[in-house]
């Protein structure tokens, strides 16, 4: 029968529009299906954030005394990449005593100053007070709690004037033990820190602790400190190391100055496909997977080791589309 109505419709040698056998449209213009993307390239720019402050939290038990000096001593370093940059800049620091009234999140002066801006004279000696906090607070430290105080709390009294809204904030936390806060939840905190800003990489948490197992000196690991640098971004480092203050430091600084190391992808990537080129003042830079950056598959981010691209330098990267591959399978 269908052979016979085939034969039929070539006889007649005209259709209806409603023949099931010829379903060709009147009109029209034959289209192939779109191809779908399969990489991404993503262009960012480095630009520097005109105003930041930095929140040091410094542990100021009985073990301290040493890292304290250090970091005093080191100073000076953080300090290059601020004095004459024209940024406006805060800097101060807590300790991670929560129960003394006269801490508990409360900036620690030094002489006149609460923290240092653009208009300090001699920061680096006014900081000595600031980071050298003696060997008498608690030995139940609360960075976390400190840090949330600093700046959800206190800033409406004691501490007014040093966080500002449109400023990027970073923190830094330095201790030998581990953060026994109990006043706000770490994964409360994490998300508060990550939702305070309008952009996520306008906010770092970095932590100078101990690693696991726990290093030479130190009390114990510091892994609730580390969590929250790998949740939110920022640089971590032994506290154990004596000669590695000063890169510490100069990591600091160039973090908190604004320049980003750190790099965030518009769409998940395929691993293993990314590829990463800079452009400064008109020449091509590549870079290595794992030598001279790495990729953060929980902040879908590209984050350089050492490498700092300068200002209004172009980052490049591309990769392969994650979607694309799963929809092909």
């Amino acid at each position: 029968m269908k052979k016979f109505l085939f034969a039929l419709a070539l006889v007649g040698g005209c259709t209806s529009e409603n023949d099931l056998l010829d379903s060709r449209p009147l009109n029209g213009v034959p289209n192939a299906r779109p191809v779908p993307v399969t990489a991404q390239e993503d262009k960012l720019v480095q630009v520097q954030v005109p105003e930041v402050d930095i929140l040091w939290i410094i542990d100021n038990s009985g073990s301290m005394a040493n890292e304290q000096a250090a970091l005093s001593l080191n100073f000076p370093i953080f300090m290059d990449f601020f004095l004459g940059s024209g940024l406006d800049y805060h800097i101060g620091s807590v300790s991670t005593d929560m129960n003394k009234a006269s801490e508990s999140g409360k900036l620690q002066s030094s002489g006149p100053y609460r923290f240092i801006d653009e208009a300090t004279p001699n920061p680096e000696v006014v900081f000595q007070g600031m980071a050298v906090l003696g060997t008498g607070g608690s030995s139940n430290e609360q960075g976390r709690d400190a840090a949330y105080s600093a700046i959800a709390i206190n800033p409406g009294n004691y501490n007014d004037g040093f966080y500002r809204e449109d400023a990027s904030l970073h923190m830094v936390a330095i201790s030998d033990e581990e953060d026994h806060s109990n006043a706000i939840p770490l994964g409360e905190f994490i998300n508060w820190l990550d939702t305070l800003k309008w952009s996520e990489d306008m906010v770092t948490f970095s932590s100078i602790v101990s690693p696991r197992p726990v290093c030479a000196g130190a009390a114990e690991p510091g892994d609730n400190y580390n969590a929250i640098t790998q949740a939110i971004g920022g640089i971590t480092a032994p506290i154990c190391d004596e000669d590695g203050w000063g890169d510490v430091l100069e990591q600091l600084g160039i973090q908190a100055s604004g320049l980003k190391r750190e790099y965030f992808l518009s769409d998940l990537p395929v691993p293993g496909t990314i590829e990463v080129e800079v452009i400064e003042a008109g020449v091509i830079y590549t870079f290595e997977e794992e030598v001279d950056w790495i990729y953060n598959d929980i902040r879908n981010s590209i984050v350089f080791i050492e490498f700092v691209p300068t200002a209004l330098s172009e980052v490049y990267v591309t990769y392969d589309l994650l979607a694309a591959q799963d929809n092909a399978l």
